[in-house]
């Protein structure tokens, strides 16, 4: 496309996305700055589970156990990644401000859409679990990297993984912003806690990028 200067391709990632975005401009040159925005490290998220030790593994054998159990004929089991409604999120004791958040962004109209119904399919989770979307961080992510993190700290762990990521990346350019009074899912679209980040993610792209 004419209208693309490849010179000036910025990314963003924002929650999942945001590891995403990290982990591709390892490998994706054309990316000249990147920024995430509570990026967090799915892959990280899934191994830590319900925070036992042997998480991962009891989790990945339950997995196997399914996929044997489908291949004699049985339906694919379904889980969901969050609970459907505040009242399943009490019954199910969960009371950390990640989950909170998590129905009330999710499962209202603030953001809730008929193509994300909240199913997940038990054994498509293994490959998942095996990645790791700061792996080579340290080598491979030199690009100018801005990192946004609110100072509201939840169970998905966005405000360590930021961290982690500013630590890691080899970026001899890098900065991390924490916003105030900031939760995860404020910096999605809280018009105060977006306008924060916005004074600092702007004038990033405009110095790396025009």
């Amino acid at each position: 496309m004419n209208y693309v200067d490849e010179e000036k391709i910025g990314v963003l990632g924002v929650c999942g996305g945001g590891g995403y975005a990290a982990n591709a401009a390892m490998t994706e040159r054309r990316f000249k700055a990147v920024v995430t925005v509570v990026g967090a490290n799915y892959g990280r998220l899934l191994r830590e589970g319900d925070y036992t030790a042997d998480a991962a593994i009891k989790t990945l054998e339950g997995i196997a156990k399914q996929r044997t159990a489908q291949a004699r004929g049985a339906d694919p089991a379904i889980t969901v990644y969050r609970p459907n409604s505040q009242e399943d999120r009490k019954a199910a004791g969960m009371n950390d401000i990640d989950i909170i958040e998590a129905v009330d962004y999710y499962q209202t109209p603030r953001a809730q859409h008929p193509n994300s119904p909240n199913h997940l399919r038990v054994d498509s989770l293994d490959k998942a679990m095996a990645f790791d979307a700061f792996h080579l961080a340290d080598l491979l992510l030199t690009q100018p990297l801005h990192v946004v993190v609110g100072d509201k700290v939840g169970a998905f762990g966005s405000y360590r993984d930021g961290f982690e990521l500013f630590d890691k990346a080899a970026s001899k350019q890098k900065s991390i912003q924490v916003v105030t009074e900031a939760s995860h899912y404020d910096l999605y679209d809280g018009k105060e806690a977006t306008g924060k980040a916005l004074e600092q993610i702007v004038p990033f792209f405009n110095k790396h990028l025009v």
